[in-house]
């Protein structure tokens, strides 16, 4: 018995869907762990820097410092194969925090509120872009970053930082459960 070139044609389509089905789900799957580490930093770090303003520098610095080697030693241990995909990663960190610093430099943010959601909206933005390429639930992991960082911006200005740290660091490691459903 031998195809069509209809049938063929559609096997071959059925194939190249559930090979970016496969992709997709392996492209949560690996950014699952990130998702649930930087949301700890941003419970950590935020709620810190509600409680202890005046160290808000001791808090960051070494958070994202250990943030970016748990990144690193999770990423070694789930790429085993290896390739650009690690440093590339530590790349885009660095490009993103110094996009950060550098605008920050610039525009001086007048308030803890303006510092505090500026770094949040660029995640946000990041994993929807992100998504365009890997999948929906990247850009809806942006889209809720950003709503919830508006949220708290507007509405619960005086406690932004506590809601960063719940809602928003929550946000990312239930995030981080959900793509690990995929």
């Amino acid at each position: 018995m031998s195809l069509t070139s209809k049938e063929a044609a559609e096997t071959l389509s059925d194939a190249e869907a559930a090979a970016r089905r496969s992709a997709q789900i392996y492209s949560y799957r690996k950014a699952s762990p990130h998702l649930i580490l930087w949301g700890a930093v941003w419970v950590i770090g935020y709620a810190g820097t509600d409680l202890f303003p005046a160290y808000d520098n001791w808090i960051w610095g070494p958070l994202i410092v250990v943030g970016c080697a748990a990144g690193l030693w999770i990423g070694q241990r789930t790429h085993r194969t290896g390739g650009p995909r690690g440093w590339r990663m530590l790349v885009l960190a660095a490009i993103a925090l110094l996009f950060v610093f550098s605008t920050y430099a610039i525009m001086h943010p007048t308030h803890g509120p303006q510092f505090a959601a500026f770094p949040a909206l660029l995640t946000g933005a990041v994993y929807m872009g992100v998504g365009l390429w890997f999948g929906f639930r990247y850009v809806a992991a942006g889209v809720l970053v950003i709503a919830l960082t508006l949220t708290g911006f507007y509405f619960l200005h005086q406690h932004i930082l506590l809601w960063m740290a719940f809602v928003g660091g929550g946000a990312m490691m239930l995030t981080g459960l959900w793509f690990r459903q995929a």
